[in-house]
């Protein structure tokens, strides 16, 4: 069983291309279903944090292929993921 300060400790790797996206940060439950359905990526920041912080990334429980002792591999189409952040934050705005 893993909780939640045993995530926060992990790198994400994209398998697509073997890059470190960034480190797990939060996590979507719906709570209707009793179900994880996403989780909340801090990316690797730019030279240090000091060009600023980045928004976090949106990881789909479904994209998420294994969480493993030091990291959790994903299987990410960055333009598809990037996209749903833009169309659910328009959804909230509205």
């Amino acid at each position: 069983m893993t909780n939640y300060w045993d995530l926060a400790e992990k790198d994400v790797v994209n398998i697509k291309n073997g890059e470190v996206i960034g480190r797990f940060d939060d996590v979507e439950i719906d709570t209707r279903k009793g179900k994880i359905t996403a989780f909340y990526i801090e990316e690797a920041s730019k030279f240090m944090g000091m060009l600023g912080k980045t928004k976090p990334k949106r990881i789909r429980w479904e994209e998420i292929l294994k969480i493993g002792m030091d990291v959790i591999i994903v299987n990410v189409d960055d333009d598809k993921n990037n996209k749903q952040i833009k169309d659910m934050l328009e959804y909230r705005e509205a």
